[in-house]
């Protein structure tokens, strides 16, 4: 028998709530801790038509990687479809828990599994952190084996992702890319910590105009393949419980959420 709380001591030890950023509400959200667990659903997001994916296969838990709930609650009027997200799984006794960036820093977590992802389509040498003296870093930094244009990286990364679309922005240096950062997610605000770790491009995604202007002066190229190439959670933390599983004799049905919860259409 295995419950919620034996799950998330495992969670724990591979990405501690104690590294997650300051006003980010990773960690159990929803539900009973006690709770027996048989079958837990993988998602990026969320979202009502994933809830309605968990109760249909009668999960009992979902692990994600974005919070569902980022802002408190201000009433439960089940008129808004957020507050009977809420109450469908309350009401089928499915607990939610989010890894959200204590998994983005964990060793073996969010961003070097995206790292590992690009790698099997660019030859990179080394990688690391982006704060080499922070253990626990937001991002990844690595080097390529030989230097290329930025719109060659840039389709190599779209190739990566198996994106529909992305953005790039040359650096009015005009340099080739040499020296990569990578986070993913929303991370253009940690651009000056990028430029600290000497990369020439930064990947992340919902890059702001603005932002993007800054960085182009400031010298760096910018990929942006979108927030959604995080979905790389829902098979790697599948793998990540499958393996905890086998190691400590759980019982455990692990399914991946088959909802696309990209909210974005590209022509």
């Amino acid at each position: 028998m295995v419950k919620v709380q034996d799950i998330l001591n495992k969670i724990e030890e591979f990405a501690p709530l104690s590294i997650k950023m300051d006003g980010d509400p990773s960690g159990f959200q929803i539900g009973d801790r006690d709770q027996e667990v048989h079958k837990v659903m993988t998602t990026l997001d969320v979202r009502p038509k994933v809830v309605k994916e968990a109760i249909d296969n009668g999960v009992d838990l979902i692990l994600a990687h974005h919070p569902i709930m980022f802002h408190a609650a201000r009433n439960l009027d089940l008129s808004s479809p957020q507050n009977q997200m809420y109450r469908d799984l309350l009401a089928n006794n499915i607990a939610v828990n989010a890894s959200h960036t204590n998994l983005d820093k964990a060793h073996g977590g969010m961003n070097d599994w995206l790292m590992e992802r690009l790698r099997e389509h660019v030859d990179i040498k080394d990688s690391g952190y982006i704060d080499p003296d922070d253990d626990y870093s937001i991002g990844r930094v690595a080097d390529l084996t030989t230097s290329m244009d930025v719109l060659e990286f840039a389709k190599k990364v779209h190739d990566a992702y198996e994106l529909k679309n992305l953005r790039y922005v040359v650096s009015e240096a005009g340099q080739p890319v040499k020296r990569v950062a990578l986070i993913g997610g929303d991370a253009g605000k940690f651009y000056p910590e990028v430029l600290k770790s000497g990369a020439d491009t930064f990947i992340t995604g919902d890059v702001y105009y603005h932002t993007a202007h800054d960085m182009m002066s400031a010298g760096l190229n910018v990929i942006d393949p979108g927030h959604h190439i995080e979905a790389i959670f829902i098979e790697k933390m599948a793998h990540k419980l499958a393996d905890w599983s086998n190691a400590y004799h759980w019982d455990l049905d692990i399914i991946k959420s088959e909802i696309n919860t990209e909210p974005y259409n590209f022509i």
